[in-house]
């Protein structure tokens, strides 16, 4: 069973015991806690005896099954991965320089010096005026300097 069967089961819990019951369950929260996934499957299993609702015991039993999975840690979110690794010391000196350094000049200066960018750069240049010449100013094409 996968997380998405995990909320596709609560979900449906929710809907037949809002109809049944009357109560409304929060279906994130019960495939993101045990503690409270077990309080439903309880409340779940007393009124499908009390009030003779099988589905309802049905749908209790495999969400009982599927409290491991709830239980189970997930995955960290990105940047608290990132910022663990940094504080770790695990990124080179190399790219947390290359991070530290600011980049400026737009388009431009976007690519080392003698390297292309893959970009059809004959196209894109005759559009401003025609090929650069070695030494050019880049910024010297627009008017003030706006881009």
């Amino acid at each position: 069973m996968t997380s998405n069967d995990v909320f596709a089961l609560a979900a449906h819990l929710h809907v037949l015991l809002r109809r049944k019951t009357g109560r409304v369950t929060d279906t994130e929260w019960l495939t993101t806690n045990a503690d409270y996934a077990r309080e439903i499957v309880r409340f779940t299993r007393e009124k499908a005896t009390s009030e003779e609702h099988a589905d309802l015991l049905a749908l209790a039993d495999k969400l009982e099954a599927a409290i491991p999975l709830i239980a189970a840690p997930g995955r960290k979110p990105l940047l608290q991965a990132a910022a663990d690794t940094l504080k770790a010391g695990q990124v080179s000196a190399a790219a947390a320089q290359r991070a530290a350094t600011p980049r400026s000049g737009g388009f431009a200066n976007s690519m080392p010096a003698g390297q292309n960018s893959g970009f059809i750069e004959s196209a894109l240049l005759s559009a401003f005026g025609g090929p650069r010449k070695d030494g050019e100013d880049p910024d010297a094409r627009y008017v003030g300097g706006i881009r």
